[in-house]
């Protein structure tokens, strides 16, 4: 696919001689042809005196060396490795150090930002050495590549999340920008925002776009977009989703070939841009409410929503992995009544699973606006926890929560719980 160009224009025509800029930026006196890339003078001037015809020279090939792509891939792969490595150790010392995850996410925004920056510098470096030279798509028409890649962008995210309402039946939303839209903090936010939606859109796209795709010009605009996407959807370490990085990475490379990387920044940081606003609509709009055997539990609508229990349960996961469970239990014999349950619990005559450890001095009794509950703080699979307990005739609602580290979470769970509403005795199965 050719790049795309203006149209020529005459600069000036006095007589004597015709000035005029052909497709490619290249400024012509006198002839008939561009001594650049052999375009044609406008067309309305070729009959114009002062012009002559020069003898047909072929354009020169654009691009970089035909063996250039091989020394990008070593490049890219470099970045890739460095990116691993480095959330590797963040992982290592998460884990050893028993960070919470909150705490985590902001540092590793940080560790982004600076990886970013010095991605960026090592890519320059690399063009330079290599003679790569970006498609900026700076031209007279930069206005309208950015407006087509903002367009796109913009409608590829609200097609998405989109599409995936309707088959989930609840918002979708990206992990890491319902983080930072469910934190409440300017300053979280901010941090994002910069990282989502301007350092992530820059330097990938000068890294995937700019450099790699650049590199393979001359073996053809297929080979080039599809090695750049395959990379772009590697680099972002995420096995599950392959399949999605790599057809965005292919929408980004077809935008850069027409319009350059002001045309793809624009598509990649507009397309971040609606996931974030999407994250940040749902984080402060209602809770979204969820049916379960008859009963009722409002969720945040940055949490996402399984049901693997069927009818009688639900899971629900936060942006850092808080998770909260409903379940529905029918007993044989008769329910003991919440006081009954706390004194038993108390006494740890209540077998609870594995993985579970109940602080028996934790144990009370207080009223919910769905009835009369027991709550015991836990510790499950090592994370800190609640359960309430929902007795009934002849059931028992138990709502589990798994913290992640964040009063954010304990926040919303206590939410839940609030707005959780039972059916009446005669309506559950």
């Amino acid at each position: 696919m050719a790049r795309r160009r203006t149209e020529s224009v005459v600069l000036s025509s006095n007589g004597w001689a015709t000035r005029w800029r052909c497709q490619c930026g290249y400024d012509n006196t006198g002839r008939s042809q561009c001594l650049m890339c052999n375009g044609s003078a406008p067309a309305e001037y070729l009959t114009d005196p002062t012009l002559h015809q020069e003898p047909y020279v072929p354009p020169p090939l654009y691009g970089p060396p035909l063996k250039t792509g091989t020394k990008a891939n070593r490049t890219v792969v470099g970045i890739i490795g460095a990116n691993l490595l480095i959330q590797g150790a963040e992982l290592v010392y998460f884990v050893g150090a028993d960070v919470p995850r909150a705490t985590a996410v902001r540092t590793s925004l940080f560790t982004g930002l600076v990886l970013y920056a010095m991605t960026a510098l090592w890519v320059l470096g690399r063009s330079a050495s290599l003679k790569i030279r970006p498609f900026t798509g700076l031209g007279p028409n930069w206005a309208v590549g950015a407006a087509e890649g903002a367009v796109v962008g913009g409608v590829a995210a609200v097609l998405l999340v989109g599409a995936l309402r309707l088959i989930t039946g609840h918002p979708v939303l990206d992990p890491s920008a319902a983080y930072l839209a469910s934190q409440g903090s300017a300053g979280a936010l901010l941090l994002g925002l910069v990282v989502i939606v301007v350092a992530a859109p820059l330097v990938e796209e000068l890294v995937f776009r700019g450099f790699m795709a650049e590199s393979y010009r001359r073996h053809g605009s297929r080979l080039a977009i599809i090695l750049s996407a395959a990379a772009f959807s590697l680099a972002h370490l995420s096995p599950a989703q392959l399949r999605y990085y790599l057809l965005m990475g292919v929408a980004l490379g077809v935008v850069y070939w027409r319009r350059g990387l002001v045309g793809s920044i624009a598509t990649h940081a507009v397309f971040n841009g609606v996931l974030l606003a999407v994250a940040i609509a749902a984080a402060h709009g209602p809770a979204v409410p969820h049916h379960v055997a008859g009963a009722t539990i409002d969720i945040p609508g940055t949490y996402q929503v399984s049901t693997p229990f069927g009818e009688n349960g639900l899971v629900a996961r936060g942006p850092l992995g808080a998770t909260v469970e409903l379940a529905h239990l029918i007993l044989p014999g008769d329910v003991r009544s919440p006081e009954e349950l706390a004194r038993a619990y108390a006494g740890g005559q209540v077998p609870v699973p594995e993985g579970v450890v109940v602080d028996p001095s934790s144990v009370a009794v207080f009223d919910l606006p769905a009835g009369r509950a027991v709550s015991l703080a836990a510790t499950i699979e090592g994370d800190d926890g609640r359960v309430i307990l929902v007795p009934g005739e002849v059931d028992i609602w138990v709502v589990t929560y798994r913290s992640d580290g964040s009063t954010q979470s304990s926040e919303d769970f206590d939410d839940m719980v609030r707005s959780l509403e039972l059916p009446p005795p005669s309506a559950k199965i």
